[in-house]
């Protein structure tokens, strides 16, 4: 099958705003939910991974499936945690107390965003939602009925966000778009009209969307607080113009490029292995005195890339380790 260059630009874009986003959160420390940029970039950066999944997933739902994302997925989820607790929990650690680890690990096996790369883990079930899900004649009816009982039982019962069910529910919907897309041919269908309306639309959503706290209502009378359903309906429909936008683009991007191809290629292993030197290089900054400004943020910025990329040259030399870490 021949290589759609148009992803690997996609899926190059979504790491790069990975990677920026979290110098941003963790240069900034605190008030970083109020820079514009992060604000932008954390209101579609992640749907758009998963909707590049579903888009891809068309194709591989063949025998072997489910033991190749364990391999992908599942591996390196748990040896990262391994690893990142080692970083996380070092102050325990240097004190001698590795009897919290096992409860460490426990609550981050209950909620991976809390010390785990929560996207493998999350791309993981909807993967094997939609394994199953796909054999049958109702495909779209019965993810739309998982996904409504997901929804409607959350609020009451909270052991529906656990053991990453709550993410699940969260980007599952951006999945199944990119899997329609597929299907259907649907991006040949936005024309001009489509697209200048999409941009309408996701002007004024970003006007409203908010990552955690209260979301703007444009005046009206209306109970917007985080956790409101109108806040949730904003939260999930705001990404949506993007990813068609952004989708749309990618087919005028039909060209090779090898650092294009090479970031598309290695996704999850940026993903996997920048954090540590986001981590180690804000820590650094903290302890300069010096203000978060734009220019600090950058050389975070430059600095975790030029060191996540040697970090994954090296890793690749093994292929023990490039299958332990990286899945592949």
């Amino acid at each position: 099958m021949e290589r759609d260059l148009g992803i690997d630009w996609l899926k190059a874009f979504a790491i790069v705003l990975v990677v920026i986003g979290h110098a941003i959160q963790y240069s900034l420390a605190v008030d970083y939910d109020d820079n514009l940029l992060f604000r932008l970039i954390y209101s579609f950066h992640m749907p758009l991974f998963f909707f590049i999944s579903g888009y891809l997933a068309y194709t591989s739902n063949k025998q072997g499936y489910l033991w190749k994302q364990i391999r992908l997925l599942v591996v390196p989820f748990v040896v990262w945690l391994l690893l990142y607790s080692l970083y996380y929990r070092r102050y325990d650690l240097q004190q001698g107390n590795w009897a919290i680890m096992p409860d460490y690990y426990l609550r981050v096996l209950r909620f991976p965003g809390s010390g785990g790369l929560w996207f493998l883990w999350a791309l993981f079930l909807i993967d094997i939602v939609h394994y199953w899900l796909s054999k049958t004649s109702h495909f779209y009816l019965f993810s739309i009925l998982l996904l409504v009982v997901f929804y409607v039982a959350a609020p009451f019962f909270a052991q529906v966000n656990y053991y990453g069910v709550g993410t699940f529910r969260l980007y599952y919907p951006y999945f199944l778009l990119g899997y329609f897309f597929r299907q259907r041919q649907m991006i040949e269908k936005v024309k001009l009209p489509v697209i200048l309306l999409l941009s309408i639309a996701w002007i004024v959503s970003e006007c409203a969307w908010h990552r955690t706290g209260d979301v703007n209502a444009f005046g009206l009378n209306i109970n917007h607080d985080a956790d409101s359903v109108y806040a949730q309906c904003v939260r999930l429909l705001t990404p949506v113009p993007a990813l068609i936008l952004f989708f749309k683009l990618s087919r005028r991007f039909q060209f090779n490029s090898k650092a294009v191809q090479w970031l598309s290629m290695n996704t999850l292993a940026i993903y996997a292995s920048h954090f540590i030197w986001i981590y180690c290089f804000t820590d650094m900054l903290c302890k300069t005195g010096l203000a978060r400004t734009g220019f600090e943020m950058t050389l975070v910025f430059i600095v975790t890339c030029l060191f996540t990329w040697l970090t994954i040259l090296l890793i690749r030399k093994s292929s023990f380790l490039r299958r332990l870490l990286f899945g592949r």
